[in-house]
């Protein structure tokens, strides 16, 4: 029973935002732990008899403002000596003042967000007057929306209330900056732009044509009357243009800077309605005259047929058209259709293919995907309005889709359309799944699939059909979110321990492919070094052979030349000869000593021939005398022994020329 409990006061926390514990518990114990009953207090706003209790949020508060991004503002803190504390773990609810805890408003106010933080001991008064302080708003032309009742005194304690930690207050103002006001109630124009200038940018489409107008307007001047200025400009009946881009809830009589439209730009289109033409019976000529009557300036009007057109009643077109081409045509007209009907706060509807949907939804990594939510519409059916306008277009569901869900939808009302459909769900979700949505009557539609995915295969993981309520819509939803998240935690760590693998392997063969690499390198380096060894021994060898030859050719010309020349060397004289006889000693490199005998009328030129068929040649060789130092080489080689003064006798040494 105690686990029972713990999960509904689970459940009812993440359905209504409340997250003080004794709070939601009082609420419970209050409605016997019926979690239906309980979140039904909350959701439609009725005081409970006892304990009041707040979501963050209201969601039958109707605030006209911009839908671009609010201006944020420091927030506005009010220091309590008291120390700010939790909730009371008692789960009685008995006022107390002994101790205070901290409470956070986020109030909106058109274009703006005024963030507010002070102990629960004060007042709703309190709020007021900071408000009054940050926008220079009068406390008593202040309408604060949000708070668990609908009427709060300004002298209630915030305490009594029993706020959670985080609430967003709405503040209206329907007193301020009206046509018929005509005192100012904003001190030095803080809030009200009503004498500042706005540029609107109007798009007129005519057709497949359109023209934009630049208008330049003060801020007092009201919705009709930019109406009236358009007309002038386009000859379009202010009763027969189609507006987009006012806020919604936005009246004719409101001025540009009460109606909550973006300062000091705002883009706006215009586009004639569709009407009929009445051939039998005009419209009287008074009301075009009324209706010049009620413009600026007054003008001819320039299209007669104008006269005589009405507006005819819209009829209720199909969400889907059964001539829609491509599925990405086909969720554009159901986005518009839906939101004609059921209004601009409705899930996020995912344009494009059912292709697509599940390819973005769930075929992506594990970290950014989502479930798919299968919309199945059916305007036969008598659950379709109420479940589009009081579950689907809750704000909390619509929170939990947004958050947690890629919304995809379709209009089964048409046979075309159903399919259509059916052949999209044989092909992505087999044909069982396919079948059992044949067999879905008309009064069980709508119906929202949840379509996970699991194994690489798309399963329906829950089918809710229209008739429930919209706590189980939110327990159905939450439930499927739950397992989801629970296995896509697994999904992300198997996930990542998968990039880990492949990481660590393409780190691997990145490294093996780096070595092959430097493998190969060296090879080649060694390769070219081997080439170039090689190239360069064998360009030796073939210079040691060219000089081998070229020795062995010089030295075949000095043998032949030593030839010839010792046939020209005389003979040596006997050593018993009679006569004048000159003998010398040669002294050759490497420490021999050659001795010959030559007559003294021999020339210079026959010592000099005997030297060169010894092999010493005068080319290569110097012949010198001992003293005087003389080298013969030099000498007149006709010259005689005796006249060269080389007789009897002398010692010659041979050096190499340098």
């Amino acid at each position: 029973m105690a686990d029972t409990r713990d999960q509904m006061l689970v459940d009812f926390q993440q359905i209504t935002g409340i997250e003080d514990v004794d709070t939601c518990m009082a609420i419970l114990t209050q409605q016997d732990w019926n979690l239906e009953l309980a979140v039904n207090t909350i959701m439609h706003d009725e005081p409970v008899t006892e304990v009041d209790a707040s979501p963050g949020r209201m969601s039958d508060i109707d605030i006209s403002h911009s839908s671009s991004a609010p201006e944020h503002i420091s927030p506005v803190v009010i220091d309590d000596d008291a120390s700010a504390s939790g909730p009371s773990s008692s789960h009685s609810f008995s006022s107390t003042r002994n101790a205070s805890r901290m409470i956070h408003f986020n109030v909106e106010y058109r274009l703006r967000n005024i963030p507010i933080v002070l102990p629960d001991s004060e007042t709703v008064g309190k709020i007021k007057e900071m408000i009054q302080a940050e926008l220079g708003i009068p406390v008593d032309k202040q309408q604060l929306k949000g708070l668990v009742k609908r009427h709060v005194d300004d002298s209630v304690v915030l305490q009594d209330l029993h706020l959670p930690k985080d609430n967003v207050l709405y503040l209206l103002t329907p007193d301020l900056c009206s046509p018929t006001d005509n005192t100012s109630n904003v001190d030095n124009g803080q809030v009200s732009h009503r004498n500042d200038e706005y540029r609107l940018k109007v798009v007129y489409r005519n057709g497949s044509s359109y023209r934009i107008y630049n208008l330049n307007l003060k801020g007092s001047k009201t919705i009709k009357e930019v109406k009236q200025d358009v007309y002038s400009l386009t000859d379009v009946p202010v009763r027969y243009q189609e507006w987009k881009g006012w806020p919604l809830g936005a009246s004719e009589d409101e001025s540009l800077c009460s109606c909550g439209i973006s300062f000091p730009t705002h883009e706006l289109e215009v586009e004639r309605k569709v009407s009929t033409t009445l051939e039998q019976h005009p419209v009287p000529n008074n009301e075009a005259s009324m209706e010049s009557e009620s413009d600026e300036e007054n003008m001819d009007i320039a299209n007669d047929e104008d006269l005589f057109e009405v507006p005819s009643s819209r009829r209720i077109a199909p969400l889907i058209s059964p001539n829609a081409q491509t599925e990405a045509e086909a969720l554009e007209q159901f986005t518009h259709e839906f939101s004609e009907r059921y209004g601009e706060i409705h899930p996020v509807f995912y344009i494009g293919s059912l292709d697509d949907a599940i390819r973005d939804a769930l075929q992506v990594k594990a970290t950014d995907r989502k479930l798919l939510a299968l919309y199945l519409h059916h305007d036969g059916s008598i659950q379709a309005n109420v479940f589009c306008s009081q579950l689907l277009c809750s704000e909390s569901v619509v929170n939990v889709l947004s958050a947690n869900f890629l919304t995809w939808a379709w209009d089964l009302t048409h046979p075309e359309n159903m399919v259509r459909f059916l052949t999209l769900a044989t092909k992505h979700f087999g044909s069982i799944a396919a079948s059992q949505i044949r067999s879905y009557r008309t009064e069980q539609l709508p119906a929202l699939l949840i379509i996970s995915r699991s194994k690489a295969t798309n399963e329906v993981i829950d089918a809710i059909q229209g008739h429930v309520t919209l706590v189980e819509l939110m327990t159905r939803l939450l439930h499927a979110v739950d397992v989801f998240t629970e296995q896509k935690e697994l999904d992300i760590a198997e996930e990542r321990e998968r990039m880990d693998r492949e990481r660590i392997k393409a780190e691997q063969d990145l490294a093996y492919l780096e070595s092959l690499e430097t493998d190969r390198k060296k090879a080649e380096a060694a390769r070219v070094e081997e080439e170039r060894i090689r190239q360069e021994k064998a360009k030796e060898q073939e210079l040691r052979k060219e000089e081998e030859r070229k020795r062995l050719k010089e030295e075949a010309i000095k043998e032949a030349f030593q030839a010839s020349v010792a046939k020209s060397v005389p003979e040596e004289p006997a050593e018993d000869a009679e006569g004048a006889v000159s003998r010398l000693r040669f002294r050759v490199p490497g420490g021999g000593v050659i001795t010959r005998s030559f007559w003294s009328e021999n020339t210079l030129q026959d010592v000099l021939n005997f030297l060169t068929a010894q092999g010493f040649h005068t080319e290569d060789y110097k012949v010198i005398t001992t003293y005087p130092r003389r080298d013969i080489t030099q000498l007149d080689s006709t010259q005689t022994l005796q006249s060269a003064k080389l007789f009897p006798q002398e010692t010659l040494t041979l050096e190499e020329k340098s």
